[in-house]
């Protein structure tokens, strides 16, 4: 991932920025819980056979997604350490951020699409 450049227009690409309300919502929509491991017992009477799932795992659904969270920018003010060292105040901007990267922008996830002038990250 890079800096924007002027030349980048994501509205012609299948690059999407993706904005959601929070981190819970945005692995509801992007990822899906796939079974990797289950056992397998054998009644010893009847001789039947069951699997029982006992482990999940988590997976994006598309294969080039970039998590970018929580982004920050600065308020403008200057802040003062203990130290005495100062460092500029920074402030979350509003929602969970995710970029994703297909050959052409995804009919589903429209809804949670943005048009961001300056993306925190884009596709290299």
């Amino acid at each position: 991932m890079s800096e924007m450049t002027d030349d980048f227009d994501p509205a012609l690409s299948g690059d999407m920025f993706l904005k959601f309300s929070d981190e819970t919502e945005m692995l509801s929509v992007l990822f899906h819980v796939v079974l990797t491991e289950w056992e397998t017992t054998t009644d010893e009477e009847t001789g039947e056979v069951t699997k029982t799932p006992v482990a999940f795992e988590s997976r994006p659904r598309f294969a080039n997604t970039d998590i970018v969270g929580t982004i920050y920018r600065p308020t403008g003010n200057t802040l003062t350490d203990d130290e005495g060292n100062e460092y500029p105040e920074q402030a979350a901007l509003e929602g969970y951020h995710v970029n994703i990267r297909a050959e052409e922008p995804i009919a589903e996830l429209e809804t949670y699409r943005v048009y961001p002038n300056a993306p925190a990250r884009v596709w290299l």
